[in-house]
């Protein structure tokens, strides 16, 4: 539905793998951990100790991965291939014009 709705706007739809590390990367230097259990709310970056909520930061990695889709064109992830698996992607909604 949302993608349908975002064509009808006239917004670009675009879909970022459901494997993208967004959670456990680091917005501000990259940095990704190993491992960030579920019931782990809140991080600090051990490269540029910056604070991260968990969703907020996942949410801006997102957006970050989303653009960079586009300006690319292309479906890689920035981490390269050992995060992407077969299967499902997370939409993420763009307010820009149709191309």
């Amino acid at each position: 539905m949302l993608k349908y709705k975002a064509e009808r706007e006239g917004k670009t739809y675009v879909e970022v793998d459901r494997f993208f590390p967004s959670s456990k990367t680091c917005h501000v230097c990259r940095y990704q951990v190993e491992s960030l259990p579920l019931d782990i709310r809140n991080w600090t970056c051990e490269h540029c100790y910056t604070n991260h909520d968990r969703d907020i930061n996942a949410s801006i990695n997102i957006r970050n991965e989303a653009l960079r889709i586009l300006s690319l064109g292309t479906s890689d992830t920035a981490k390269g291939g050992s995060v992407r698996r077969l299967g499902g992607k997370i939409s993420y909604l763009l307010d820009a014009t149709r191309r």
